[in-house]
């Protein structure tokens, strides 16, 4: 959040409006059915969005670490019931902010408003980018892909989610991973 440039008074003046908060692993920043009263910013730790279908299974959407803006933006937005779940992987600290608080900071500090439409354009790409790989690459593809963009998940993930997330057994992973390593 601090890589836009601004004054210690607009920096103090941003940070009065958010919240800090402390999810613990394992557990629920937002669950699905709820309305997102919060967008929030991971100043530390990461989690998983997921959804879950009418048999209980799990379907992980997208990992957010550090510097990612998480939540239902739809539900936040729209007040309505959120559709995703969002899961502390790690111990996160985040920092939360209403809607209304949302909107009086982006009349404040108009820059401010500039990169909260920034964040949110990085994270419509990824999105649209992550449905194409699942559409169109195989599982080794987009395994090949998750390295690539974040090296450092197979020591904060656990591999099952990793699985989960590609779409494949955790045991197809591992003789994956194995087979690729041999390379």
């Amino acid at each position: 959040m601090n890589q836009m440039k601004m004054t210690e008074e607009e920096f103090s003046t941003v940070l009065s409006f958010f919240r800090r908060e402390y999810v613990p692993r394992k557990f629920f920043f937002l669950k699905a059915g709820q309305i997102a009263k919060y967008k929030a910013y991971i100043n530390k730790g990461s989690v998983r969005n997921f959804t879950t279908d009418e048999k209980g299974g799990e379907h992980i959407l997208y990992f957010s670490f550090e510097d990612w803006w998480v939540g239902d933006l739809e539900s936040f937005y729209n007040q309505q019931p959120a559709t995703i779940n969002v899961q502390a992987m790690e111990d996160c600290e985040i920092l939360c902010l209403q809607k209304n608080d949302l909107e009086r900071l982006g009349e404040q500090i108009p820059k401010l408003k500039q990169l909260f439409v920034e964040k949110e354009k990085r994270s419509l790409f990824s999105h649209i980018q992550r449905l194409q790989e699942v559409k169109s690459l195989s599982a080794e593809d987009r395994y090949l892909n998750l390295i690539n963009k974040h090296p450092e998940i197979f020591q904060r993930i656990p591999l099952q989610y990793i699985a989960m997330y590609l779409d494949i057994e955790p045991q197809s992973l591992s003789r994956m991973r194995k087979r690729l390593s041999c390379k």
